[in-house]
């Protein structure tokens, strides 16, 4: 049974792709928390709308 071998070229571009996401995430890092930080605030203000909906306090 015969293995095909990798060519160098395609090792050398996956390890740039891995290294362009690795870098994009690490840029953006700070962009995607804030995003993350704004969801979860405003998912917990609408729930709390949403209770106060229920218990007809609003």
């Amino acid at each position: 049974m015969v293995t095909k071998s990798r060519s160098d070229n395609a090792v050398l571009w996956s390890i740039f792709a891995i290294l362009i996401a690795a870098l994009s995430v690490g840029y953006c890092f700070t962009h995607i928390i804030e995003l993350v930080g704004d969801g979860v605030e405003r998912s917990s203000r609408a729930i709390a709308y949403l209770a106060r909906l229920m218990k007809g306090s609003v």
